[in-house]
């Protein structure tokens, strides 16, 4: 399922192939399927809208938010630089937020610049302290399943605890992930898309400007 959805990306074409985690969220967890989980109640390929609305319904406070450049600018100005003359259209669209979840936690979240919206692609979750390693091994448990690779080991700095939908995770090329290290003095939890996913919206942007603007062999 990774490697079909690297090749859309590469190719620019993600937009008319919906992929849960990345250009859609989904509706529900699967316990095998980091794409589908749901952290602090945010999920991977929420739209900035979506995030506003988990934001007004758990009444959490911002922090501090970084807006960036939407996916036409990004494509206009990359036209630009190739001596087009495209208007910009000074749109801006959702890059990080910070939420103070009002019970000691920060939730930060990054998203990439999609065709569409800005979408989730990391979320991270930092819990207040004094919960128990063993608490949070039974608790991450419980909501995601086994972990892989045999983590889940409780040291001097707490549980340590890695998910990516398979026995073993490898080096974690292509795979969406969850990983904690959580106990008695916070720590984090951290669920993201695959390594390379901005790297692929990047060549989308290449694609879209190539498309308006075809580029050509210097005449000599």
């Amino acid at each position: 399922m990774i490697l079909p959805l690297a090749a859309l990306l590469a190719a620019g074409a993600v937009a008319d192939a919906p992929r849960t985690g990345m250009s859609v969220p989904a509706t529900l967890t699967v316990k095998t399927d980091p794409a589908t989980y749901d952290l602090a109640g945010f999920r991977l390929g929420m739209s900035e809208a979506d995030v506003e609305g988990v934001m007004r319904s758990r009444g959490l406070k911002v922090v501090r938010a970084t807006r960036v450049v939407n996916f036409e600018d990004q494509v206009r100005g990359l036209m630009n630089v190739r001596g087009g003359s495209e208007r910009m259209m000074r749109h801006s669209v959702l890059g990080q937020v910070e939420f103070d979840d009002g019970k000691g936690g920060r939730v930060l979240l990054k998203l990439l610049t999609w065709p569409d919206t800005a979408r989730v692609s990391t979320i991270s979750f930092l819990p207040p302290r004094g919960t128990a390693p063993s608490a949070w091994q039974t608790l991450l448990a419980d909501k995601y399943g086994r972990p892989s690779d045999g983590s889940g080991r409780i040291d001097s700095e707490g549980l340590h605890a890695r998910w990516c939908g398979r026995a073993s995770c490898g080096s974690g090329a292509g795979l969406f992930q969850m990983s904690a290290i959580v106990g008695l003095d916070g720590g984090s939890v951290t669920l993201g898309q695959p390594e390379g996913t901005a790297t692929g919206i990047g060549r989308m942007i290449e694609a879209e400007a190539d498309r308006r603007m075809p580029r050509r062999a210097p005449g000599l």
